[in-house]
């Protein structure tokens, strides 16, 4: 009669003989074993989830560095905006000066606009000409109403040229009308100006 191995003999025979699992079966038989398959499937699913977590821990630090040099370089580019700005209004008074010859501006116009250039500040310094011009456009527009509103003084081009000709044309005999105007601007002759 033949004895009966137990599988704690056999376990410990591979044991001794250093024999591995490969050796005695199959690789698909091994790959078909419910533990095999259960165990490769958890390693995997943590090989899985580990590298999402670390990848998801790259992606929020990628992200907030994303979002702190993204701020940095905002705050850079406004401050180089800024520099740009003071840097071209130190040329406004010359272009100012060009455009007043340009222009033929009035005395009395050239004073109004010089007085309120400082609040010209161009939006946008590399069109600081055209955006120059169209203030001075406004200006003058503006300073048309006050003289004729508050002073009196009527403009003769009527808004021609928006000021390009002067404050003053030519009347029907030929001389300048200039009369009017100085009335109310010239301290002599209007009361409310006061000489110090």
């Amino acid at each position: 009669m033949s004895e009966v191995i137990t599988i704690d003999q056999i376990r410990d025979l591979i044991k001794a003989e250093k024999i591995k699992p490969s050796d005695i079966f199959g690789v698909e038989s091994l790959t078909d074993d419910p533990a095999v398959v259960g165990y490769v499937e958890a390693e995997k699913r943590k090989a899985v989830s580990g590298e999402y977590a670390h990848r998801k821990r790259d992606e929020e630090g990628f992200d907030k560095t994303k979002g702190e040099l993204e701020s940095q370089l905002k705050a850079k580019d406004e401050e180089i905006q800024k520099l740009k700005v003071v840097s071209v209004k130190n040329t406004i008074p010359t272009l100012f000066q060009k455009q007043k010859e340009d222009r033929k501006l009035s005395d009395m116009q050239s004073k109004w606009i010089e007085k309120r250039l400082e609040k010209f500040t161009p939006e946008n310094p590399e069109n600081l000409e055209k955006e120059l011009n169209a203030y001075l456009d406004n200006e003058i527009d503006e300073y048309k109403v006050v003289a004729k509103d508050v002073f009196g003084i009527e403009d003769k081009d009527n808004g021609k040229d928006k000021g390009k000709t002067g404050g003053t044309e030519p009347n029907e005999g030929g001389s300048e009308d200039t009369g009017d105007e100085n009335k109310y601007t010239d301290p002599t002759q209007n009361p409310f100006i006061k000489i110090d």
